[in-house]
């Protein structure tokens, strides 16, 4: 069941290692750094789908936009499981994320990279699993268009065998501090108040 919480914070940190700030016009600005920490279990769990559909304008640096299929054991490309999924349904936590719901095991293969330099747009569709990388020295930033928006929750996957972090604390960085790293990217040097 979707509960239509939204993230109300301005700023917050996001578990797949970037900042994330809220935007009018169902937008988001995503900033990606190095320095920024991320869900324990980060590198068996970054592939993940979103139940909406968006278009991503990289603003800054190059991001690596690497989409995935996943088959489940009724499909015909069925090899093994390889990935728990987990849907994003119900009410924020404390930390600020979602529950962490068991939904099924799946067989999930990359299907193509790509890179997406400064200026250019990657599109993704609501459901479809992916994940982004930064690429180069780590520094990215996006500006997130929401478009038509599903009924289901967003899945996140995991890993077989590797627990998810469900207790990632989305404010575990102050919102000055979140603002220093945005500025960093942003502004080419950090900024002091």
């Amino acid at each position: 069941m979707i509960i239509d919480d939204v993230m109300t914070d301005k700023i917050t940190l996001h578990g797949l290692g970037f900042v994330q700030v809220q935007l009018q016009g169902n937008q988001r600005l995503h900033v990606w750094h190095p320095e920024l920490p991320r869900r324990a279990c980060f590198e068996h769990s970054a592939i993940h789908n979103h139940r909406f559909d968006f278009e991503s304008r990289v603003l800054v640096g190059t991001q690596i936009n690497i989409l995935f299929a996943d088959f489940p054991a009724a499909s015909a490309c069925f090899v093994k499981e390889t990935h728990e999924l987990y849907l994003h349904e119900g009410a924020r936590t404390a930390r600020g994320g979602r529950p962490w719901m068991p939904n099924g095991r799946v067989d999930m293969r990359e299907l193509y990279s790509h890179a997406v330099s400064a200026g250019s747009t990657y599109c993704m569709k609501a459901y479809d699993f992916h994940r982004t990388e930064p690429d180069g020295d780590g520094k990215v930033a996006t500006i997130l268009k929401k478009g038509w928006e599903g009924t289901r929750g967003a899945q996140s996957s995991c890993v077989i065998g590797v627990e998810p972090d469900t207790d990632f604390d989305r404010f575990q960085w102050s919102p000055a501090r979140l603002w220093e790293v945005v500025s960093d990217v942003l502004l080419g040097q950090k900024v002091t108040p």
